[in-house]
């Protein structure tokens, strides 16, 4: 499929099916351990951005064969979590002009998500593309999930998108002055349309709905075709791990 965009020279034309993401982690390398593995087939490029401290999260980033940022921009302007800050500085270590995502450390995409979003969307570079999510609970859950995925994928018999779990689908993001935003468990964008991510709050509260924003309400698209697994120890509750410091106990 011709994915090129007018405004692309041919050198990012070329580019235009690479697919690349950031994540930051401190402090969950127990979850960035499974992710890293269900998503790193998928893309290009992983980013991990960590704190200088982590050293395990570094770790499971070398243990995996990604790119690794260690930084003390979590800290910026004396924060608690400067998470947008930290994601910039994953932003500098992109390696191409194609797709790019922001996913949270927590989040797995579905088997056959490269498959989804190249040959079943039409993905158009000018937007940005937010997917739903459904919590997988502990290992044991995550654990009849893969063995569920091996036997039936998540696309099947080419027309069906159906989640090989129990779960419900998980709330979707629509603000009251700005209507729907692709939060940022996952967000989707084009190289030709790259943004700086927002820091001025210092927590991971508000900063991915400000990213959300840069783009026009109508650009901020939905993906029918996509249904990430959010993987958590135990039942989330709303703004847990947004300060950085983690509530959830260990993945095991």
């Amino acid at each position: 499929m011709n994915y090129s965009h007018p405004s692309l020279s041919s050198s990012q034309s070329a580019e235009a099916l690479r697919l690349e993401y950031v994540t930051t982690c401190v402090g969950f390398d127990d979850l960035l351990d499974h992710t890293l593995g269900m998503n790193h087939p998928h893309v290009d490029t992983a980013i991990v951005v960590t704190s200088q401290e982590d050293r395990a999260t570094q770790k499971v980033a070398a243990k995996h064969g990604v790119i690794c940022v260690p930084t003390d921009l979590f800290a910026k302007n004396g924060r608690q979590m400067n998470k947008g800050a930290a994601i910039n500085a994953g932003f500098n270590r992109f390696q191409y002009h194609g797709w790019r995502m922001h996913l949270d450390a927590d989040i797995a995409l579905p088997d056959n998500f490269r498959r989804m979003i190249f040959n079943h969307t039409h993905l158009d570079p000018s937007c940005l593309y937010g997917a739903d999510r459904m919590d997988v609970i502990g290992s044991a859950a995550l654990g009849g999930l893969r063995q569920k995925l091996v036997k039936s994928p998540q696309h099947i018999h080419r027309f069906l998108v159906a989640p090989q779990h129990p779960a419900p689908i998980s709330a979707r993001y629509v603000d009251p002055l700005f209507g729907y935003c692709p939060i940022g468990f996952f967000q989707l964008w084009n190289a030709s349309a790259q943004k700086e991510y927002p820091y001025s709050l210092g927590t991971a509260a508000h900063d991915d709905v400000q990213f959300a924003a840069l783009w026009p309400q109508a650009k901020r698209i939905h993906l029918p075709t996509v249904l990430c697994y959010h993987l958590c120890a135990q039942p989330p509750r709303m703004g847990e791990n947004w300060d950085g410091r983690r509530k959830q106990p260990r993945f095991a």
